[in-house]
């Protein structure tokens, strides 16, 4: 005959309290494992589940009963599994950690396994940050992140045995669903601490600084991983490829400066053809040959990373370089020079810029997240395809992901000459091309 599930201990008022309901899924006792199609489960007698479709979930039990599970009963479920995952502290993901998961079957166990604890951290800082429910910009990306765990803690993908690419299908759904549910993320950001500026006191930026620091350094890696699942997924079955995910073996620092160049130059065109009038801008790439090898610059790297954050850097010399050429009343800005360079162990590209540079005794303010030059509304950022668009984000973002990425960003003022920007990348060791 059919049983209730297992209640959770009341409060006062009746419903299920808060702390009891995180114990209860701290325990584990009794776990709702929900079937896609009709959210509908078994429980063994002693309380172990057993998934309703057969699939085997759990180890097998005598007694059964079949439960229907309301919405609203569904919604407290997970709200205590992101509260009790909200507590964890899980560890840093390192860069090396998604690059070798290089299958479809490895990158979904290691999303599985990482990705839900890592939105509930996510929350649990957002909600930490004092006065954030007066800022509907922060307030949607608190939805956000926890639309992305409920999305992830239904979604439970094959992996038994060694599932390929169209066996993880409805799981990739998923992701992708996740991945355009979280590209405004970095503008949203970005608009909530614009208008934080504006109300904070100055000794509160320092605090500021360093909760976004934590955001984005949880941000990278999380963003990265989605990126590199979605690549393996998508890579041709049993071809060999130089590339691993989103890892290029060979990748071409020097291709990717010009490809960014040109992108920059473009937008740029676009907005004067759009009656900004700004005066054409050339930028030029020079690509030496590797002084190790005497050949072209070619490493283990990942190209669309690199590509966002030189076009990061370009714009904000672009920026600076037109603006120096109307103070200055010239027809035509001084180019920008991008430079790259490389010997055994590392590539560095030079970015040199006439754009009047910055004073020394500001030479700070330009790595913080409530600092810009830029003009442009919040909507402008919202439609950009890269993680580092948003106010303010990208000089200090594009630092983060250098060394996220093992390497370094550092700018050289000259005060009323321009600023020399040092890109240094290190190679991403022992990866070489795989079949998929």
């Amino acid at each position: 005959s059919s049983t209730s599930p297992p209640s959770l201990p009341s409060s006062p008022q009746g419903r299920p309290g808060a702390m009891a309901t995180v114990a209860l899924a701290s325990r584990m006792a009794w776990r709702v494992d929900v079937v896609r199609c009709s959210a509908a489960f078994t429980c063994s007698a002693g309380g172990v589940p057993a998934c309703a479709s057969g699939c085997g979930s759990s180890r097998p039990s005598r007694r059964f009963a079949t439960v229907a599970l309301s919405k609203e009963r569904m919604k407290e479920f997970i709200r205590a599994e992101l509260a009790y995952f909200a507590q964890q502290t899980p560890e840093p993901l390192r860069l090396d950690q998604i690059v070798r998961a290089s299958t479809p079957a490895k990158v979904a166990r290691l999303l599985h396994r990482e990705l839900p604890s890592r939105f509930a951290v996510r929350v649990a800082h957002i909600e930490s940050l004092e006065g954030w429910t007066e800022h509907a910009e922060l307030v949607r990306l608190r939805e956000i992140f926890a639309e992305s765990f409920s999305q992830l803690r239904l979604a439970a993908p094959q992996l038994e045995g060694n599932p390929q690419a169209e066996d993880l299908a409805p799981y990739t759904e998923v992701i992708a669903s996740l991945r355009a549910r979280h590209m405004p993320v970095t503008a949203l950001l970005g608009e909530a601490l614009r208008k934080m500026r504006r109300e904070e006191a100055p000794e509160g930026e320092a605090s500021i600084q360093a909760w976004t620091d934590t955001f984005f350094n949880s941000r990278i890696s999380t963003e990265m991983l989605t990126k590199h699942y979605v690549a393996i997924i998508q890579s041709p079955p049993g071809q060999a490829s130089r590339k691993v995910g989103v890892v290029d073996t060979k990748c071409n620092p020097g291709q990717i400066c010009q490809e960014a160049a040109l992108e920059v130059m473009k937008s740029l065109a676009a907005e004067s053809s759009h009656g900004d009038g700004a005066p054409q801008l050339q930028i030029n790439v020079f690509a030496k040959h590797c002084t190790h090898s005497g050949t072209d610059i070619e490493i283990p790297y990942i190209p669309q990373y690199l590509f966002y954050i030189v076009q990061e850097l370009l714009r904000n010399s672009a920026r600076a370089s037109l603006e120096a050429c109307r103070a200055a009343g010239l027809q035509e800005p001084e180019p920008i020079t991008v430079t790259v360079c490389a010997d055994q162990k590392q590539v560095a590209i030079r970015i040199s810029d006439k754009g009047g540079g910055v004073p020394f005794g500001n030479g700070d303010k330009i790595w913080s997240y409530q600092f810009s030059t830029s003009k442009q509304p919040y909507e402008a950022y919202l439609d950009g395809e890269s993680p580092l668009s948003g106010w303010g984000m990208g000089l200090p973002l594009g630092r983060l992901y250098a060394r996220y990425l093992g390497g370094s960003l550092e700018l050289m003022h000259m005060p009323g000459i321009g600023v020399d920007t040092y890109l240094f990348l290190s190679r991403i060791p022992d990866l070489e091309p795989v079949s998929s």
